[in-house]
């Protein structure tokens, strides 16, 4: 409660600034620059004019009306405070353009951030949905993408309605002139304003296998790509999910919570929930699974189990991963053709193997069609992307995949052991491999034998 003067019923606070004022005459505290005057201000955006008095105990400023007599007292973060006119003015010429305006958050939760960026910045500050933020200036940041696609916006320093500053993207803001138009109203009407969908705007999502792969060191770039996850865009109102065998956009009219804590996406029936642990799962609508996913997701769950996908804060970058994998690749190509790129064979002819990637097998004919489809052709890719289990590697060195450049582009996998110089290979039949890694619970045969040629 303000303390009151018994005499004259006026507020301690406000005894103390008529008081300054009244003195204030033979000099100034400095000159102001308006950034965000409080609405019904007399004052405008981006003004300048003389302050008067500082007053420590309301945190405001005393400020003069310019073009009158009347005088104003106005928060301190509402302002920018320089020692002269000039210096004032100067500011506001630079800060002109962006005077008048304002943002509003499109949902609960949008982050204003330490720098602009939305990797390795702190939060300043979190927005309500409808929550007007002031645009101080537009400043270069870091790109922001989802699923690869790099958004549309532009970073801002902001200032928000308590003081805080901090960097915010305007892909989820609606910008405004508010010397031109009344504030859009977001809020009314609304359906995402809960705090907890903050989670799904706010974070990347990644399937949950993407946190399993790099724990083990095992990587299946197959399903380990940056375009999978779950991917939000408020802006249109979309929210994209991407598995290696499911890929659908929603765009919704409205996201409802449930009792149990569940969001439900409309329309369409699919939606989400939050487990006690941080994870994101996701439920289709029935009819929305093709029966490829249906029939993964049965074997990989049990036939009664929900027919869902999980989905993690990956905290890896995904294409450093990548790239660290396609190196290490590159890395064991380079060792197994280090004692000679030729094998040869008189039932299995001769395979070369480059260090750059590329192979040439010619007169294989022993080993179509029932290792080798008819048309393959003699040329293609190598790749070392196949890994071996635990059993399997006292016996195999590693296993590849050579892709045929033939009309059907066929892709061979094979396991591989060298026995001094001679070459062993055993056919990896498709399905063997799991998450790129070999599994033969009754072990491997070899198929052909080729002597390596230094």
């Amino acid at each position: 409660m303000a303390l009151t003067n018994r005499h004259t019923g006026l507020t301690i606070a406000a005894a103390v600034l008529m008081a300054a004022l009244a003195s204030s005459c033979a000099g100034r505290e400095g000159w102001a620059l308006v950034l965000w005057p409080p609405e019904g201000s007399a004052l405008g955006y981006g003004d300048v004019a003389p302050i008067h008095f500082k007053s420590n105990i309301t945190k405001t400023y005393a400020v003069s009306v310019p073009g009158s007599d009347a005088k104003e007292e106005l928060e301190l973060w509402r302002v920018e405070r320089y020692p002269s006119r000039k210096k004032a003015r100067e500011a506001a010429a630079g800060y002109a353009e962006m005077a008048p305006m304002l943002g509003v958050a499109m949902r609960d939760g949008l982050i204003l951030r330490d720098e602009p960026a939305n990797v390795g910045s702190e939060q300043v500050y979190r927005l309500r949905l409808g929550q007007p933020v002031k645009l101080l200036r537009r400043v270069d940041g870091a790109a922001v993408e989802t699923g690869g696609e790099r958004l549309a916006g532009d970073w801002y320093l902001a200032l928000a309605d308590d003081g805080s500053t901090g960097y915010v993207f305007s892909n989820q803001l609606t910008l405004w002139n508010a010397e031109e138009e009344p504030m859009p109203d977001l809020a009314a009407g609304s359906t995402a304003s809960s705090e907890s969908l903050s989670l799904l705007f706010d974070n990347v999502w990644r399937p949950d296998y993407f946190d399993a792969m790099v724990a083990s060191g095992k990587l299946d770039l197959a399903a380990y790509q940056p375009r999978y996850g779950i991917f939000t865009d408020p802006l249109r109102n979309q929210i994209r999910v991407e598995r290696p065998v499911f890929s659908r956009i929603y765009r919704y009219d409205s996201i409802d919570a449930r009792e149990d804590g569940s969001f439900e996406i409309l329309p369409g029936g699919a939606s989400f929930r939050f487990t006690k642990s941080g994870r994101l799962v996701f439920v289709p609508a029935a009819s929305e699974l093709p029966p490829e996913a249906a029939a993964k997701l049965r074997e990989d769950k049990g036939p009664d189990a929900e027919l869902s996908y999980e989905f993690v804060r990956h905290a890896q970058d995904v294409q450093a991963v990548v790239a660290a994998e396609e190196r290490r690749r590159m890395s064991v190509l380079a060792g197994f053709v280090a004692g000679g790129e030729r094998f040869e064979s008189e039932a299995y002819g001769a395979l070369i193997i480059t260090r750059s990637g590329r192979f040439t097998w010619a007169a294989y004919g022993a080993l179509t069609p029932d290792v080798i489809p008819e048309g393959a052709g003699e040329i293609g890719s190598v790749s070392m992307d196949l890994y071996l289990s635990p059993e399997l590697s006292v016996d195999w060195d590693g296993a590849f995949t050579l892709r045929f450049d033939g009309e059907k582009r066929p892709a061979v996998s094979f396991a591989y052991a060298m026995d001094g110089d001679e070459l062993l290979l055993a056919y990896l039949p498709p399905g063997s491999a799991r998450n790129a890694v070999v599994e033969a619970p009754d072990g491997l045969e070899p198929v052909a034998a080729l002597k390596r040629y230094r």
